[in-house]
């Protein structure tokens, strides 16, 4: 039995302790507990052990009894505050993964106009982030559902994961995956979003004219087009080559009007281009390109089709020190 003396100190150890963890943020918690199993992980048990065992039977050869009852008091102590601990990081243990979701971190990666960007999300999957696009996730990338939210453009090689489906946001639509590759293609300014699927599956949802929530599924080679006006969607089996070859650097038109070579030569090229005359917007181009800078696109563009094509650099302007983009303005020859 302990003393009324050691009580108040045990007493006082636990109101320090208690007083100490009410104040930590969830945060200090998750990094300390970390830190205790890293601690405990590292430790030897049978070695301590062995250790502890061979200096005890030493100490009873050198103290008297009433001593070494007095020293196992103070170790209890000192050790009850580290078993509450751990008990506490055990307890915790089972709740991270509810902790992680609650107490996340935004991540945001962006692909400026003129570059294409890889990224690898934690889980491993791979996302091609085309010209003028971004995608955004919680760190932790845990839980029941591993989400991502885009604007712009991606190719998606997501890791298979039957116990957390991959759930992709863009533009007030959802496409729930549980491991696939596929295309999204859901820029603010265009009218559409697009799904190109290439294998696997893939479950797309939205919501009606009427408000309410309509889902497709997808297979493979399908080509999904959701008009954003009428809320109506095609899908279609097709060739998908023009439609994802992009993430290797590959350009392909296949009868694309000339409205929509415009807008993706301003975003793989970070220039303006201007159509001078409305009838070349209905032109329709196929051809493809693998690599090409934009001079030479623009060139066999016009040994192709009766149009003209001027360039006119950008030029720096000095109260800013921005550069500005540079114009390509397209008129009937």
């Amino acid at each position: 039995m302990l003393n009324r003396g050691e009580n108040k100190k045990l007493d006082k150890v636990y109101s320090d302790f208690f007083e100490h963890r009410k104040n930590l943020s969830e945060a200090d918690r998750k990094i300390e507990a970390g830190a205790l199993i890293e601690e405990i992980q590292s430790v030897d048990v049978d070695k301590a052990f062995k250790s502890v065992k061979n200096k005890i039977d030493g100490y009873r050869s050198l103290i008297g009894q009433k001593t070494l009852t007095w020293i196992t008091r103070v170790a209890a102590i000192l050790t009850i505050p580290l078993l509450i601990l751990s008990i506490w990081n055990f307890v915790h243990q089972g709740n991270y993964l509810q902790l992680a979701e609650n107490d996340f971190t935004l991540q945001e990666v962006s692909s400026p106009i003129g570059m294409k960007t890889h990224v690898v999300l934690p889980d491993g999957s791979d996302v091609w982030l085309n010209a003028g696009s971004k995608i955004s996730y919680k760190i932790p990338f845990v839980g029941e559902t591993r989400k991502v939210a885009l604007t712009g453009e991606a190719f998606l090689k997501v890791k298979k994961n039957k116990k957390s489906p991959f759930i992709l946001n863009a533009d007030k639509t959802q496409i729930k995956v549980l491991g696939t590759q596929f295309n999204v293609k859901s820029y603010p300014e265009d009218n559409r979003i697009e799904v190109a699927l290439k294998e696997g599956s893939v479950r797309f949802s939205f919501k009606n004219c009427h408000g309410k929530k309509v889902f497709t599924r997808l297979k493979p080679n399908d080509h999904l087009v959701l008009n954003k006006d009428t809320r109506e969607v095609y899908v279609n089996k097709e060739n998908l080559d023009k439609y994802t070859l992009w993430h290797k650097n590959i350009l392909v038109f296949d009868e694309t009007p000339f409205s929509d070579v415009a807008k993706t030569l301003e975003r793989w090229y970070g220039v303006k281009v201007i159509i001078a005359d409305d009838e070349i917007k209905n032109y329709k181009f196929t051809t493809v390109f693998e690599n090409e800078s934009l001079s030479r696109v623009l060139e066999l563009l016009e040994l192709t089709s009766p149009i003209s094509i001027k360039y006119k650099s950008g030029k720096l302007n000095g109260a800013t020190n921005k550069m500005s983009k540079s114009i390509v303005t397209i008129s009937k020859r």
